[in-house]
């Protein structure tokens, strides 16, 4: 959040430097940016949202036990390869992940653009 609270920061710099020199360019830019910036924002509180009903549904309403589901997967995996071979193997990959994922078995990550779900 600071790195948020920075870019905001330097935004509203940027757009009293447009106002300083009446720059319209420079002026958009800045408008631009905190459209953009309202909308990573956004993403992150929704996504802060859907983890903590997900914490919520698997502390409360599952109550699922390991071992119920699939096993988080020893290396990363690719999650549409582990969701895949978890329906192959007759899971509910919905519920699978988010047991895993809520239960703080796995995480995911991001590396060159591709999603992957891994042990903790």
């Amino acid at each position: 959040m600071r790195f948020l609270t920075s870019l905001a920061r330097a935004v509203e710099q940027l757009e009293r430097v447009a106002q300083k020199y009446d720059d319209e360019e420079l002026r958009a830019l800045a408008a631009d940016l905190y459209k953009q910036l309202t909308v990573v924002v956004n993403l992150l509180e929704k996504i802060y949202l859907i983890y903590t009903e997900l914490d919520m549904l698997v502390k409360t309403d599952l109550k699922l036990e390991p071992g119920l589901y699939i096993d988080a997967p020893q290396q990363p995996e690719k999650l549409a390869d582990f969701i895949e071979r978890a329906r192959r193997e007759g899971h509910d990959p919905n519920k699978a992940v988010a047991y895993l994922l809520g239960a703080g078995v796995a995480q995911l990550e991001v590396r060159d653009g591709e999603l992957y779900i891994r042990r903790k």
